[in-house]
């Protein structure tokens, strides 16, 4: 019997997820991964990605599709391969204000809200998505995706804090895998990566 060491597990903690608008039609050129390793798309990522604070449960699934199939003289049993594949990223966060360096923004959503709700509406904004689990030094469980937002909704709980949960629904390719990023994951206020 082998005993699980506590730091072997990765914590919620360490996951970060990032949101940026995308110009129509573009989107990122996404590779799916081969042998576990994932390349990150380097053209058609949005100029600005914002950390998506304020999230207090997410999920997600990554769905697959199957045709099934049958072969002659093979004593009637079923095969399949997987035909589609998609993303699907369940999120549960409170709607922010825009905390800049200089301080709160009255007047303006968080910049990854932002992102957010235009597509709350909007049926042919996507935005993309980027997930990452922190696996310890550079190396990070990554999935990338251009998304629609669906299933929005807003409650407004007695502790006086509007929560919102939204579904990030992929387009596209969706690449998942292990990758080595060497620079800033973690943002600094307001969720803007560059403060």
């Amino acid at each position: 019997m082998a005993i699980q060491h506590p730091t072997q597990i990765i914590k919620s903690q360490d996951t970060i997820i990032k949101v940026g608008a995308l110009t129509t039609p573009t989107r990122p050129t996404i590779t799916v991964a081969s042998a576990g390793a994932l390349t990150l798309p380097a053209s058609g990522v949005p100029t600005n990605m914002f950390f998506l604070g304020g999230v207090t449960n997410a999920s997600v699934s990554i769905n697959d599709g199957e045709q099934e199939y049958y072969l002659l003289g093979n004593g009637g049993f079923a095969d399949s391969v997987k035909v589609t594949t998609r993303a699907q990223a369940s999120i549960t966060s409170y709607f922010q204000k825009d905390l800049d360096g200089s301080g709160l923004d009255e007047t303006g959503y968080d910049e990854a809200m932002d992102v957010v709700l235009r597509g709350r509406n909007d049926r042919d904004f996507e935005l993309y998505t980027e997930i990452y689990k922190h696996n310890g030094g550079t190396t990070y469980d990554v999935t990338v995706f251009a998304a629609s937002v669906m299933n929005y909704s807003e409650s407004y709980p007695a502790d006086n804090l509007v929560e919102v949960t939204f579904d990030l629904m992929s387009r596209g390719a969706v690449g998942v895998g292990r990758a080595t990023v060497s620079g800033t994951i973690i943002p600094g206020i307001g969720g803007d990566p560059n403060e």
